[in-house]
């Protein structure tokens, strides 16, 4: 299931950064999901920094999926996002697979 990332990605709907960053570092994860791939699906709707306004193009791009207690929760998600490196923000997210 495809879903759009939410015009309100509001500070209540980030993820714990301890978690993003888990996703991020995750190398088995990145190189099954290229950046090249996400920027091409969901570049003409990806936001650009709200802080600093940085391009969504110049946003560090990765894929993100949720720790495994959170599938055994039947909350779990994973999908592309976008972070400003700079403001310490997570922009967009783009939920590919919900439990």
């Amino acid at each position: 299931m495809i879903m759009d990332a939410d015009d309100d990605f509001e500070d209540d709907d980030k993820y714990p950064w301890e978690d993003v960053e888990a996703a991020r570092q995750n190398q088995r994860l990145q190189r099954e999901h290229p950046v090249a791939e996400g920027q091409q699906i969901y570049a003409a709707k990806a936001k650009p920094c709200p802080q600093c306004h940085t391009t969504a193009g110049q946003l560090s791009w990765f894929y993100f999926d949720s720790p495994a207690e959170t599938w055994e929760n039947l909350c779990g998600r994973a999908g592309w996002m976008t972070v400003c490196d700079r403001c310490h923000l997570q922009v967009d997210f783009f939920c590919e697979v919900l439990s």
